[in-house]
C-alpha cells in the first residue's frame, strides 16, 4: 500500500452525497420531490459546531441551519444561503427533522456531539 501525496489528498472525491425523497415536498409534475444532502466539509462542520458552543447555547434553528447547508445541487453546491435559513426554518418541522436526522448521519454527528452542541453534557 502505497502513502498518498498531498495532491492526491486534495484531489480525492471524498464528499460523499445521498438522495433523499420527501413526499411533502412536491415536484413540478406533483409528485414526491427528491433533494440532495450532502457531507459537510471540516471546516463548515467546525463553523456549524462553533455556532453552539462556548457562551451561545442557543440551539435557535438548528435544524434548518444544518439542513441548508447540506441541501446541494447536483453538483454538490449549496441551494440556501445563510440569508434564506430562516425561510427554510418555515417548512414543515416534520420534513425538517427528518432531513435533519440525515444530514446528522450522512455527517457522522454521534449523540454525544448532539449533547455538547446543546450544552447538556
Amino acid at each position: 500500500m502505497a502513502f498518498l501525496s498531498k495532491a492526491a489528498i486534495l484531489a480525492a472525491k471524498d464528499k460523499k452525497m445521498v438522495e433523499v425523497t420527501v413526499p411533502e415536498w412536491l415536484d413540478e409534475k406533483g409528485e414526491p420531490g427528491v433533494v440532495n444532502l450532502r457531507v459537510l466539509t471540516g471546516t463548515e462542520r467546525d463553523r456549524f459546531e462553533s455556532e453552539f458552543v462556548g457562551g451561545n447555547k442557543s440551539v435557535d434553528m438548528v435544524r434548518a441551519k444544518l439542513v441548508a447547508k447540506c441541501l446541494c445541487d447536483a453538483d454538490g453546491n449549496r441551494l440556501f444561503t445563510e440569508q434564506e435559513i430562516p425561510a427554510l426554518g418555515e417548512k414543515s418541522a416534520a420534513v425538517l427533522d427528518r432531513l435533519f436526522s440525515e444530514c446528522m448521519k450522512l455527517n457522522r454527528f454521534t449523540k454525544e456531539d448532539v449533547e455538547d452542541l446543546a450544552g447538556n453534557s
